[in-house]
């Protein structure tokens, strides 16, 4: 398995096209959500998946220039009873064509299936029970993500709003358990522990402590806002100080981290800007070149 190390990333949005053209030589990769570059026509309609032109011609201008990795939001991996398996040798034929790095979908259910054609959609990354059963059901449909695309598979950490009673696990418990059985890693969402610790007054470090670090292959940052009462993993432009107090932490102890990726929806383009979006690049990087030092390209081996 290629374990090369990127470095400092963003999630691709519709903000970033000029950016990226004046700006790109700042990272070392962009994530992109696959999903987004083509639309779905429902199942049993052929082809089902049509790529949008506009957007293809972007993500292959993206390629030829960095490395690409991809986050999904179409697994909907904790909706029991359904699996779309359609969606993932999809997903295999995108990896062949743009040599992803990894990929990655949350650890959540997202889809509720129709008797028709189109799923029903959340609206929102909704966690999963921590059960044996659903250690289980996830467990296999890891087992098949991996054995159909051959790059490694992440699995990232959800926001909440509420826990379900008499769990089996505690979501650490859970996720370690996962990883070590079925052989997966972590995206580990450190703007999602930050969002819990505030909400449900969890601790974000404890949480840390007790994630098998060695599985964590990527993290993200990010920002969010205040709304009714909550705070709201929005990606609402800079991260707070707090964010890059947890990142710090969480990448002293991850020997395997690959890259960190920064993450803002489009809405909030204005509140950044280019010098904006610059300054996240290098605190990032900062907090990465403090525990991974890259060997010069002249260096002999």
């Amino acid at each position: 398995m290629n374990t090369e190390q990127l470095g400092i990333g963003i999630l691709y949005n519709a903000a970033l096209p000029e950016y990226l053209k004046e700006h790109f030589e700042q990272l070392d990769y962009i994530e992109i959500i696959p999903d987004m570059f083509w639309s779905d026509e429902g199942r049993g309609k052929n082809p089902r998946f049509r790529p949008l032109p506009k957007w293809m011609r972007q993500l292959d201008w993206i390629a030829g220039r960095l490395p690409l990795v991809a986050h999904n939001i179409g697994i909907s991996i904790g909706t029991i009873d359904y699996f779309d398996e359609e969606y993932i040798r999809f997903m295999q034929k995108m990896h062949e064509r743009y040599q992803f790095k990894w990929h990655s979908d949350h650890l959540s259910f997202l889809k509720l299936p129709t008797k028709g054609p189109h799923d029903h959609n959340a609206g929102i990354a909704i966690p999963v029970p921590y059960d044996e059963e659903y250690l289980e059901m996830i467990g296999k449909k890891v087992d098949f993500i991996q054995s159909t695309i051959e790059i490694p598979f992440l699995l990232e950490n959800n926001v909440y709003f509420v826990e379900y009673p008499e769990q089996d696990y505690t979501e650490t418990a859970f996720v370690n358990k996962l990883v070590k059985g079925h052989h997966c890693n972590i995206l580990l969402d450190i703007h999602n522990l930050y969002t819990n610790a505030i909400n449900q007054g969890t601790c974000a470090r404890t949480y840390i402590d007790e994630l098998d670090m060695s599985a964590v292959m990527e993290m993200h940052i990010a920002g969010g806002n205040d709304m009714n009462g909550f705070y709201m993993d929005s990606h609402a432009g800079p991260c707070p100080d707090e964010v890059w107090e947890l990142l710090d932490y969480a990448v002293s102890k991850a020997p395997n981290l690959r890259g960190i990726t920064f993450e803002f929806h489009e809405s909030y383009f204005p509140l950044l800007q280019f010098g904006g979006l610059n300054r996240q690049i290098e605190l990032a990087r900062n907090t990465w070149n403090k525990y991974h030092h890259k060997k010069p390209a002249y260096e002999c081996a």
